[in-house]
């Protein structure tokens, strides 16, 4: 079996990342739009989410999909994405955003950018 979305694999790198956060479970998956009792069937490895809500946490923690959905090796933690100064307040800026706002501000953010 691939070890690209597998749930054991999800939920390990899903709880290194929660805890690097210093955010609680409930909060991130306010965040997502999921319910609590969801996100934990993320983190246990019941479940795995549609790949919509894989890429809201990327975006969220500030790292690439990959570094969820793969495995990084035998007992190793995933790599540690330093951010820059201007990202971590990019990052503290969209974590601000009602969450009914954040995909409008991240289409201004691509216009400004004239990205498709």
């Amino acid at each position: 079996m691939s070890n690209i979305g597998n749930k054991e694999t999800f939920a390990k790198n899903l709880t290194y990342y929660i805890n690097r956060s210093h955010r609680s479970q409930k909060e991130i998956a306010e965040i997502v739009g999921v319910s609590p009792s969801t996100f934990n069937e993320w983190v246990k490895g019941k479940k795995y989410p549609r790949m919509d809500k894989v890429e809201m946490l990327a975006d969220y923690f500030g790292i690439l999909k990959s570094d969820l959905i793969e495995e990084k090796g035998e007992n190793k933690n995933p790599p540690v994405t330093k951010l820059t100064e201007g990202e971590e307040l990019l990052l503290e800026l969209y974590r601000t955003i009602p969450d009914d706002k954040k995909q409008l501000a991240i289409e201004m953010l691509k216009v400004a950018l004239q990205i498709k």
